[in-house]
């Protein structure tokens, strides 16, 4: 960890890791599952604890994509992360891991010359990109508007069914040893004269060495100082298509990580008082096939205040862009959608390690890449638990902020 704050901490934390044998996981989502599995594997007795049940949240309720984002940290991350998908495809719960190739989509100027960027930014990653004409696209995609220019398929990227993943790292981490209990809510860290002892639960006090806050945008319920907003993001679900798909459909306007993370940041209260606060920073179309012949089409992402009902407009917003783009799935039957809340950070990138607090640790603020980060931050938070070094996450520190909070611009 490279802030001041990680290179304070981290010498109290040696001191205290010889006598952690007991550890809560709060939140079973893709964070909490990953980092229970984890722990469990390493010798830990683990205790994983959900209010709901697994992948209740934004875990279960997204694309599926491990490559959400055209940079070249975000192909290392999607590489990282398949070393841990991989470990457990051949495992009792399956979640269909299977390689997918990107059509990029641009339809402004501006749009195709960040889509030329991003195909040299791919490329210089070893990434197989291919210029994709319209006598093509007319021939594998009739639905698709006419004109589109600067159109590249990016191949070698990986998806999965994100529910289904994400109880398959909860089944590994039962059969590694821990103990999961769902319907149970964390509403308390014990901690005395700065030490955690355990937490309070509806169904009374579970005593432990150390906590890992997972809770995805609950987190700060638990961990105030987490400079940590709720994004909302929609996804509706076709029913059964009568055509193929031949690639995961990518609209080429979705903002990057940095600008998601500070997009989302939590509304003022002026903003509440004159209404809309709700309004999503990005409403594009990704649009996902899956191997039952139905597709994801999605998505958006809005500030939100977590419980309020908000932005009940956005399935007819994204179904208007979908047919912006793809005029001719205008009768495409569309079998239901639901949204997830996303933890925002204001740079996009996850928390991870230790907080003020000894014993008390950090594994959430995934935002949109939950499912391509959070196998390997989750083998690296395993190893600092351990007293051990973890360079790969050196700058997501919870003091890599500074003064900066989660109401900042």
């Amino acid at each position: 960890m490279s802030s001041r704050f990680g290179q304070r901490l981290f010498p109290r934390l040696r001191n205290v890791l010889g006598r952690l044998r007991e550890i809560v996981v709060a939140g079973a989502g893709i964070a909490g599952c990953t980092v229970a599995y984890e722990l469990a594997r390493a010798g830990f007795k683990v205790v994983l604890l959900e209010q709901r049940h697994v992948a209740w949240g934004a875990s279960g309720r997204n694309l599926g994509l491990l490559l959400n984002d055209l940079a070249a940290s975000s192909v290392e991350m999607m590489r990282m992360a398949l070393n841990g998908y991989r470990e457990l495809a051949d495992g009792p719960v399956p979640f269909e891991l299977r390689e997918v190739s990107y059509l990029l989509l641009p339809f402004t100027d501006e749009q195709i010359a960040v889509t030329a960027e991003r195909v040299e930014e791919m490329r210089a990653c070893g990434i197989d990109c291919e210029p994709v004409g319209s006598d093509r696209l007319k021939d594998a995609l009739p639905q698709l508007r006419p004109g589109a220019a600067g159109v590249h398929a990016v191949h070698g990227a990986w998806a999965v069914s994100p529910g289904a993943a994400t109880r398959a790292y909860a089944e590994a981490a039962r059969a590694a040893g821990a103990d999961i209990r769902t319907g149970v809510r964390v509403d308390q860290l014990v901690v005395r004269g700065g030490r955690v002892e355990g937490v309070v639960t509806d169904r009374g006090i579970v005593s432990c060495d150390a906590v890992v806050v997972a809770t995805g945008p609950w987190l700060t319920d638990l961990v105030d100082e987490a400079p940590l907003s709720t994004g909302r993001g929609w996804v509706l679900r076709t029913g059964h298509l009568d055509f193929q798909l031949p690639w995961v459909l990518v609209d080429m306007s979705w903002p990057d990580l940095g600008e998601l993370g500070r997009s989302a940041r939590s509304p003022r209260l002026g903003e509440i008082a004159a209404g809309g606060y709700d309004r999503p920073v990005a409403a594009t179309v990704s649009m996902v096939s899956q191997p039952n012949g139905r597709a994801l089409l999605g998505t958006s992402l809005a500030p939100s205040l977590r419980e309020p009902v908000e932005g009940v407009e956005m399935p007819q917003l994204i179904a208007r862009r979908a047919l912006e783009l793809l005029p001719g799935m205008e009768a495409v039957s569309v079998a239901s959608a639901w949204y997830g809340l996303r933890p925002m950070t204001p740079d996009g990138l996850p928390i991870v390690g230790p907080t003020e607090v000894d014993g008390v640790f950090v594994h959430g603020g995934h935002g949109s890449i939950g499912m391509q980060s959070a196998p390997w931050t989750a083998r690296a938070l395993a190893r600092i638990v351990q007293g051990g070094d973890a360079p790969e996450v050196a700058g997501f520190g919870i003091g890599r902020f500074g003064g900066l909070s989660r109401e900042a611009p």
